[in-house]
């Protein structure tokens, strides 16, 4: 494998790895490369390893309500909408909503 398939193009963190009811939370994604493929890769990646590894039965996240791009990459690998959270992020002059999304083992098997 060449250096550029190597190197690091971002991070994430997931959350409640040690929850009793097996639900995990990815917290955040963050990658430096766009527009190429990666975030799907990595999050197909990151489910498989958060089911099969350490036997999660749930995982979700949140995203600001607008994100389109976001909601359909979700989506496109089994994520629902499982709610909102109404303008539950301050910013400088307003409030943002957050939707809830969710994906259990059986639906990304």
């Amino acid at each position: 494998m060449e250096d550029a398939e190597r190197r690091k193009i971002g991070y994430v963190i997931i959350r409640g790895l040690h929850n009793p009811h097996n639900f995990i939370e990815i917290f955040r994604i963050n990658l430096s490369v766009r527009n190429q493929g990666y975030g799907k890769k990595v999050l197909k990646l990151v489910l498989d390893y958060l089911f099969h590894q350490l036997k999660a039965h749930r995982v979700w996240l949140d995203l600001r309500e607008g994100n389109e791009r976001a909601l359909h990459l979700y989506q496109s690998l089994g994520f629902q909408v499982e709610g909102t959270l109404r303008e539950c992020v301050k910013t400088e002059d307003n409030y943002e909503s957050l939707m809830i999304m969710g994906i259990l083992k059986t639906e990304f098997c």
